[in-house]
């Protein structure tokens, strides 16, 4: 007699199995009859899904709320943003950061159609104000509709006593968030800071970057653009980016006359970049990727990165350089100068997306 010859037989009468296991046989499902889910509900396409926990994080000063407040705006009134469908959705925007000036941000939108907390509030510990925020928004919801969007700006202000680099706070942090999100059937969108080390991602622990199912990173170059990519999307591509700038607008005037100023996000044009038709080394480089991303390309199951072929940006680099046609010169020099500002012009074209010393082709060029 083996091990499985001891084993009680499953009860044939559903009716004697214990509580527990009558809940669990209910959610059983034989594996044939499930067929593809093609459709997402979703609050921005490709970028945020309803019901779902997504961080947006950068460095200080990157515009951050910025960003916030204009996807915030665009999904309260069911505009289309960045290129991308957006379903109209209602959105409260916590602004534990806000300070001062987070009025005037707000002021300076468009007719803006959301509401906005400005106040202390605490997600982490046992004095957490989720289950009272759930209570706010359920009173409002029966008014007004459901939440579909509730911004928390920003992670550091809501952590109460918790910190943020222990995987204790931080999962204290995330539960507290689920009662929020289970509680409304909102996206919760938490705002957050890059690390010291940039290259690491968000700040504090790394078991944050788990619980999460979207992922949205900005960075500024040096000329002031900001660029947003989806870095992380659960069951989903990766890739998308939005590129803009801060334009500053003036509010009014205050007692001595001095102008009263904030800043509204401005999309940049990428496509208006590029050439339609593609020539000189920016054509050598392109198509030296296109050859080695079919010679060599290698797809990462990993949700950080776009779920296409990669390679290795040095040897892209070397392969591009091998060819003798980015540049008249005959030094390698030259040529390693004008393929990197090939990569930058490809690279704002929105072709190409490089991470971490890997290239994508985003899309091909118009021909």
């Amino acid at each position: 007699m083996n091990d499985f010859d001891k084993v009680t037989p499953i009860r044939s009468d559903p009716a004697l199995l214990r509580p527990k296991a009558k809940e669990l046989l209910a959610a059983a499902t034989w594996a044939g009859n499930f067929e593809a889910a093609l459709d997402r509900e979703y609050l921005v396409k490709g970028w945020l899904d309803k019901g779902t926990l997504a961080v947006v994080f950068g460095p200080s000063n990157v515009g951050k709320s910025f960003f916030a407040l204009d996807l915030a705006h665009h999904i309260s009134k069911g505009e289309k943003w960045g290129n991308r469908r957006v379903t109209k959705g209602n959105v409260l925007y916590i602004a534990a950061e806000g300070g001062s000036s987070f009025p005037n941000r707000v002021s300076a939108l468009d007719d803006p159609q959301f509401w906005v907390i400005a106040a202390p509030v605490t997600f982490a510990g046992k004095a957490t104000d989720a289950p009272a925020i759930v209570e706010m928004v359920q009173h409002l919801a029966s008014q007004t509709g459901r939440f579909d969007l509730i911004v928390v700006d920003t992670l550091s202000r809501v952590m109460g006593d918790g910190d943020e680099n222990t995987a204790p706070d931080i999962a204290d942090l995330v539960k507290n968030l689920d009662v929020l999100r289970r509680g409304t059937g909102s996206n919760i969108m938490l705002i957050h800071h890059s690390g010291k080390d940039v290259a690491r991602g968000a700040r504090g622990h790394s078991s944050l970057r788990a619980a999460i199912d979207t992922e949205i990173e900005l960075t500024r170059d040096e000329f002031g653009v900001i660029s947003a990519e989806v870095t992380k999307q659960r069951d989903g591509p990766t890739g998308y980016k939005f590129i803009y700038a801060l334009r500053q607008v003036e509010l009014g005037r205050d007692q001595d006359d001095d102008p009263v100023t904030t800043c509204l996000v401005e999309p940049v044009d990428t496509a208006a970049d590029m050439p339609e038709k593609i020539t000189g080394p920016t054509s050598i480089a392109l198509s030296t990727l296109e050859a080695l991303l079919q010679e060599c390309g290698k797809c990462l199951h990993d949700p950080r990165y776009p779920n296409t072929p990669c390679v290795d940006q040095k040897e892209w680099m070397e392969r591009s350089i091998a060819t003798d046609r980015l540049s008249s010169s005959n030094k390698r020099e030259s040529h390693r100068r004008v393929f990197n500002r090939e990569v930058e012009n490809l690279k704002n074209g929105g072709l190409i997306s490089v991470r971490n010393g890997l290239v994508w082709l985003l899309r091909q060029p118009s021909q």
